[in-house]
């Protein structure tokens, strides 16, 4: 007797304390804020916290139980085309399950739309069964504020590439205005010489202005390129020559040495690849600063490849900012000059030729490596 009662009361001790473990798991569970169900390999629900009986507005736990999960979560009549339906065996009998499948949905609830994010982790019930845990959060506050946050840096962008578009066009307006106020009052008491002096410095500013709008449509446009067969060292020395004559100033310190032990041909569009080199030169220009320096060229040639190496020693580019130069947008004058878009725009020309671009700086110094494929087909450029 006392045997037997001994273990009654171990039996109903063991089931106390289960009983107590449990309550303290579901107490665990729903504190919770985020749904969490266990599902059967059957797509029945099992388990579920309280904040899934809100989500599912189901004012009773039972009614959650034995019941399809898409029906009772998402109200769909079959399986939800997102649900990973997990059917997987370990590889062994110690592997964890820590690291989710994940989806991010959008589902309207009521007439409001929300943003959830689904968390499926396997549970091996069974040797060759699995159910799942889901767990659902809903961040669609938290997309939203992405969303604007996103929006707001656009806003920023343009606000920034329309003050930079605003100044550069005005340093050139400015200047031809200057110009034929001067040519104005001026003119019948100048010489020839000074009067074709001034309408070649209007020329000029008309050419900066140009400049300035045409690399604004091309970093907008998306046509494909034309090309035809042409020499790049050629239109190389051209673009360094259309840099010193629109700087003259920040040129004037400038050693150039451009180096190649032959022509190099292959199809591209000239006008494109003149741009791409101005824009580089330009950029190590403002570099430097009026101060003296170096800007050299080097051609190179591989089995497949054209290699242009462009090299100044202007100082360098801070590690902080050397992964964004190819931004649109992106400027690193402090005055605040400049759209932002140079380095963009040749990223965009090299990558309509099919090329790569890279960029590296040490001592000093910085240099842009653009390697362009050699191949056969050209389509004739249209007028």
């Amino acid at each position: 007797m006392n045997s037997a009662s001994g273990s009654s009361n171990g039996d109903s001790f063991s089931v106390e304390k289960v009983a107590e473990k449990a309550r303290e798991l579901e107490a665990i569970y729903d504190v919770v804020q985020d749904p969490l169900v266990l599902i059967d390999s059957d797509f029945n629900i099992q388990r579920a916290n309280l904040a899934t009986i809100l989500f599912a507005k189901n004012n009773k736990y039972d009614e959650l139980l034995d019941r399809k999960c898409y029906e009772v979560l998402y109200q769909r009549t079959d399986i939800c085309p997102y649900c990973p339906k997990i059917n997987v065996k370990p590889k062994d009998k110690n592997q964890t399950y820590s690291t989710p499948i994940t989806r991010e949905i959008f589902f309207r609830s009521e007439d409001k739309k929300q943003t959830l994010f689904l968390e499926f982790y396997p549970y091996p019930k069974q040797e060759d069964l699995f159910w799942m845990v889901e767990k659902i959060s809903d961040v669609t506050k938290q997309r939203d504020k992405e969303e604007e946050s996103f929006r707001m840096r656009n806003l920023a962008s343009l606000g920034i590439l329309i003050s930079g578009i605003a100044h550069e066009l005005n340093n050139p307006l400015t200047g031809i205005s200057l110009t034929l106020q001067n040519l104005k009052a001026n003119w019948q008491n100048q010489p020839p010489e000074q009067i074709e002096k001034r309408l070649d410095m209007i020329k000029n500013d008309v050419s900066r202005a140009a400049i300035i709008v045409s690399d604004i449509i091309s970093f907008a446009k998306t046509d494909k390129v034309k090309v035809t067969l042409g020499d790049i060292v050629e239109t190389i020395n051209r673009a360094k020559d259309t840099v010193i004559r629109l700087y003259p100033h920040l040129s004037k310190n400038i050693v150039w040495r451009i180096s190649s032990d032959h022509d190099y041909q292959f199809p591209f569009h000239p006008g494109k690849m003149e741009r791409l080199f101005m824009n580089l030169f330009r950029n190590s220009l403002q570099a430097f600063d009026y101060r003296p320096g170096e800007i050299s060229i080097e051609l190179r040639k591989t089995k497949n490849w054209i290699h242009i190496i462009v090299e100044d020693n202007a100082g360098g580019i801070p590690d902080s900012i050397i992964q964004k130069i190819f931004d649109p947008f992106f400027t690193s004058n402090k005055s605040g000059t400049g759209t932002g878009l140079g380095l963009s725009i040749c990223h965009s020309i090299v990558k309509e030729h099919d090329g790569n671009i890279s960029v590296k700086s040490s001592e000093q110094k910085t240099r842009f490596t653009i390697s362009f494929p050699l191949t056969n087909d050209i389509t004739e450029q249209s007028p």
